[in-house]
């Protein structure tokens, strides 16, 4: 009788034991992932506030020990430094090249105000701070929307941009989705949301954020829209 007290008390102590240790890991499974910024990147638009206007996007990659790099329409990325605190997020290039971006933050580190100068000109600028993703999210799918141009008062509506399926990276756009060839452009991801093409003196970058994809193209003129997944 004793020995099966002995036993009884074993298992149910043993039974507390293992849902004590069950909560545990419930409790540090649950826990929030702690914010790191470098699994960041910052995607925005830039448009000039004076003489002739026009809207490009950029990148600033955020990478370890404080290094950023700014991607645009140049051929040349830019090499620059960030700080962040709890409420904002600070990039800075100097020397000839010399801007500041400055992102105010929430609680949630969503962007909820951009500045931007480049040396003495300051811009309307916007920013979103998107996660880094391993996979290519704009394979698959497709967008269409108004594509407006500087220079003449005019747009293209209807224009679509195809990106070629998983695996691949490569893109096409038209105003006729049966003729649009989706495998002309090949592009260099960027944060697994964002592009940049490159051919010659064209260039046209643009990211994905929620169901919206934001293109800026460089190629004589400056043409810049928003496009809705399809």
């Amino acid at each position: 009788m004793k020995t099966t007290k002995i036993i009884a008390l074993t298992l149910t102590a043993g039974l507390f034991l293992m849902s004590g240790c069950k909560k545990d890991a419930d409790s540090q499974h649950d826990q929030p992932k702690p914010f790191a910024i470098t699994e960041h990147f910052v995607a925005g638009t830039l448009t000039q506030k004076s003489g002739t206007k026009y809207t490009s996007v950029f990148f600033i990659q955020l990478l370890e020990d404080n290094k950023a790099l700014f991607v645009n329409s140049a051929s040349t990325n830019l090499t620059g430094t960030y700080t962040l605190t709890e409420t904002e997020l600070t990039f800075e290039v100097t020397g000839g090249n010399a801007r500041i971006a400055r992102f105010n933050l929430d609680k949630d580190k969503r962007i909820t105000s951009a500045y931007y100068k480049a040396l003495a000109t300051e811009y309307d600028a916007t920013g979103e701070l998107l996660s880094v993703r391993e996979t290519n999210e704009l394979a698959g799918k497709s967008f269409k929307g108004v594509e407006f141009k500087m220079g003449e008062v005019s747009n293209r509506p209807g224009l679509i941009y195809s990106f070629n399926k998983g695996g691949t990276t490569t893109y096409g756009s038209g105003t006729d989705s049966k003729t649009i060839d989706n495998t002309l452009n090949n592009y260099t991801p960027i944060g697994g949301s964002g592009f940049k093409y490159v051919s010659g003196n064209s260039v046209e970058l643009g990211f994905l954020s929620g169901k919206k994809l934001t293109v800026f193209r460089s190629s004589g003129l400056y043409y810049y829209g928003k496009y809705d997944q399809l």
